[in-house]
């Protein structure tokens, strides 16, 4: 019998021209937004959805990061999915499960079937996003913490987008179905467009390809450096999505906005992730126990000023923004970076795909454990526990990482 040949090795991403690799990368990022429009959307939406359905705060809570639930258990299984199929094959087929989720979402009769979709969307968001952070690490390899910023200014993309073509879609159609619908179709769209139009040449990039160009670095995940830098992603998706999850609630139900002022606070949470690259490139340059501290710190900071500062929306607008600023183009792109800077080059994916894990099975939660603290101890003192307590908390276990054995690189190519 034939003994089974070894793998052959993609093509290097070198082959590519630097602006047809770009712009590869790009469509890539572009099938990334759908996730944010979608996930930006869904919390204004809750009051309808509530109405129609009569949910409860605490079930409405889970509907809206129930999601994260399926990112988180699929994000490590990812990585395994990846070698059967590819990167780009995985891509492609996260972002159909999570454009199909999203649609039937609208067909949904009652609270179970409608948590199964939810849950089904964030398998397909995990899909998507571990393999594109793989994709950019290892096709930019000298600047993966900006590469990695690029994924998340996608996100700050759908989070502008999101929330008010949602608003306006609610208005015009006067449902809440129709923006679920529409967004479905343009993920679907776009997976069709990743087939024809992206190369392996980008996607495939080889781990010993990318480990040539890498030294040091943890050799299992179980090492000190990952294991902290999970629980430190872990308490971060606690904080943030508990602001995502209910905060636009906060603003419609406790202080009196309108659907569309509710949007217009919300999205500029999502307008400050346009400065993801910056928080790449900290991650590039300074050491992780002087940028992560900071950056919970103004998580924290903003938090405060949130739920104990005034209702005017110059207020909550205001910091709004600078929570985004500092959780979604700061904590989220830093301890991404860091992380895959943790390990050595042969456990990049693995390492992405831990990210997933850690930041959305804790965010799965958030939005119920929020909720539960709200009906127990009101507004002001829940924001304080989980938004504040644990952004602090995260400052603090920063410290414990031991920056000189991440990995570096020995190549300038990207």
């Amino acid at each position: 019998m034939k003994a089974p040949s070894a793998p052959i090795s993609p093509p290097s991403r070198e082959t590519l021209a630097s602006g047809v690799a770009v712009a590869m990368f790009g469509l890539l990022l572009l099938a990334y937004t759908v996730n944010a429009m979608d996930r930006m959307v869904f919390p204004i939406l809750l009051v309808e959805v509530r109405h129609e359905y009569g949910f409860s705060l605490e079930a409405a809570g889970l509907q809206a990061t129930v999601f994260a639930i399926g990112m988180g258990l699929a994000g490590l299984p990812a990585a395994h999915l990846q070698r059967m199929l590819g990167r780009k094959r995985t891509i492609v087929v996260g972002t159909l499960v999570f454009s199909l989720a999203t649609a039937m979402t609208a067909a949904s009769a009652g609270f179970v079937d409608m948590l199964l979709w939810r849950v089904l969307s964030g398998v397909g968001e995990a899909l998507q996003l571990a393999m594109i952070i793989a994709v950019a690490s290892s096709a930019f390899p000298a600047r993966r913490g900006v590469a990695i910023g690029s994924v998340n200014m996608a996100f700050a993309a759908g989070s502008v987008i999101g929330p008010a073509l949602g608003s306006g879609l609610l208005e015009h159609f006067g449902t809440w179905r129709a923006p679920m619908l529409a967004y479905g179709a343009i993920g679907i769209a776009l997976a069709l467009a990743i087939v024809m139009l992206v190369s392996p040449r980008l996607t495939e990039a080889s781990a010993a390809a990318s480990s040539a160009r890498h030294l040091g670095g943890a050799r299992t995940l179980l090492s000190r450096n990952p294991l902290v830098l999970a629980a430190i992603i872990a308490l971060f998706g606690l904080a943030d999505f508990a602001f995502i999850g209910l905060y636009a609630s906060y603003l419609r139900g406790q202080l009196g906005y309108t659907p569309g002022g509710a949007g217009f606070v919300i999205g500029l949470s999502g307008l400050a992730a346009f400065a993801s690259p910056l928080g790449g490139y900290l991650a590039d340059r300074l050491s992780p126990r002087i940028v992560l501290p900071a950056l919970n710190v103004g998580v924290a900071a903003c938090g405060c000023a949130l739920f104990v500062g005034p209702a005017s929306t110059a207020w909550q607008a205001t910091f709004s923004f600078l929570f985004g600023l500092f959780a979604s183009s700061g904590v989220y792109v830093a301890a991404a970076s860091y992380l895959v800077k943790s390990v050595n080059g042969e456990l990049v994916g693995r390492a992405a795909g831990l990210f997933v894990t850690c930041v959305y099975v804790a965010a799965g939660l958030a939005g119920l454990l929020f909720s539960s603290l709200i009906s127990a101890t009101g507004w002001i003192t829940a924001g304080m526990v989980q938004i504040v307590g644990f952004s602090v908390l995260g400052a603090a276990l920063a410290l414990a990482l031991r920056p000189h054995l991440f990995s570096t690189t020995t190549s300038s190519q990207d």
